[in-house]
């Protein structure tokens, strides 16, 4: 079953496992999705500091949050 009596066919076998366990479910996980919503919303940071101001954006902020 593993083609040959020597050890490198355990080793191929042993590494073809070690893929599949790493296999995850999603292709992403929650560190992609938050530095690519960081990486979106920096680049509107200075329009939105020109509508409101910092206290303001703060206070929406964490009106929406909580």
């Amino acid at each position: 079953m593993l083609g040959s009596a020597d050890i490198q066919s355990l080793a191929d076998l042993r590494n073809s496992f070690v893929v599949v366990k790493d296999i995850r479910w999603t292709p992403f996980d929650v560190w992609d999705v938050v530095t690519l919503t960081a990486f979106t919303l920096i680049p509107l940071a200075p329009l939105l500091l020109t509508v409101f101001s910092v206290e303001e954006l703060l206070d929406r902020l964490l009106k929406t949050i909580f």
